[in-house]
């Protein structure tokens, strides 16, 4: 049975999203929302990353965390974020590794005495990624607020990360929503990328993946990106089906037209 890593001489499957962060293809977007996340990390507070499903929002998460010095930070992530507002305490509570508690007000309680002491006493930053977040409703987010409320609102001793698709965006337009719009230190949308960004994106992750020789001209690149609205993972899916395509049609490179007929086969 053909497969592309051999009919194209690639070591593995291009496009994985298993890919180290010191691996990853420094984009605007990427820079950009790299800039925000150093910028919380000196500040504290809570940052808002935001954009359309495959843009790389938790990818750039990855490669934030990944250096972060542990004796420094102390990260928790969780995807889940379709809780009440109680439930959502309790699983923060969980995360960090606390006592559980019955009541709602001691769980409020011991999170926020375990984050003022790790800052105080450990010297040691919890960061709290929450993604998915475009799915919390808003009375869990109205618990994120209060619970970064400390020593009456003048004192930022952790960070959260909200990351999320655009609707979270619309979310907090809700005039309810004023408060913690308030309390947001740094917000970012993630933009697609453009045609010249794509057309690098295929060839870095084509090269990390072992191809020596081009595969794709640049009209093809151009036919992904048209299709694809310069979002990642879109790029990635359309690339590699059309490599695909191209080794069932025995060929050694793709065309625009390759990816153009793929295109109607799928619609």
């Amino acid at each position: 049975m053909k497969d592309i890593i051999a009919w194209f001489g690639l070591k593995r499957i291009p496009f994985d999203k298993n890919i180290k962060p010191r691996d990853v293809l420094d984009t605007e977007p990427l820079k950009e929302a790299t800039a925000r996340l150093d910028y919380i990390k000196r500040r504290g507070g809570i940052l808002l990353l935001t954009g359309d499903p495959g843009v790389g929002k938790t990818l750039v998460l990855r490669r934030y965390v990944d250096p972060l010095n542990e004796n420094l930070f102390k990260t928790s992530y969780t995807p889940l974020s379709t809780l009440s507002r109680a439930d959502l305490l309790y699983h923060i509570n969980r995360l960090l590794g606390l006592t559980p508690r019955l009541s709602k007000s001691a769980v409020y309680g011991q999170i926020q005495q375990a984050i003022i002491q790790s800052k105080e006493q450990q010297g040691k930053t919890i960061v709290l990624i929450i993604d998915e977040a475009h799915l919390l409703q808003t009375g869990p987010l109205e618990e994120l607020r209060l619970l970064t409320n400390f020593k009456m609102d003048s004192y930022d001793p952790f960070i959260l990360i909200l990351s999320g698709q655009t609707d979270l965006n619309r979310v907090m337009e809700f005039a309810l929503m004023e408060p913690f719009n308030q309390r947001i230190a740094m917000r970012y949308h993630m933009p697609g990328l453009s045609p010249d960004e794509t057309r690098l994106y295929i060839n870095h992750h084509l090269s990390l993946a072992g191809a020596k020789e081009p595969i794709l001209d640049q009209k093809a690149m151009d036919a992904v990106f048209e299709l694809s609205f310069g979002i990642p993972r879109k790029i990635g899916t359309i690339t590699e089906q059309a490599l695909t395509y191209a080794m069932f049609d025995n060929k050694r490179t793709v065309t625009p037209d390759m990816i153009l007929k793929l295109n109607r086969l799928q619609n």
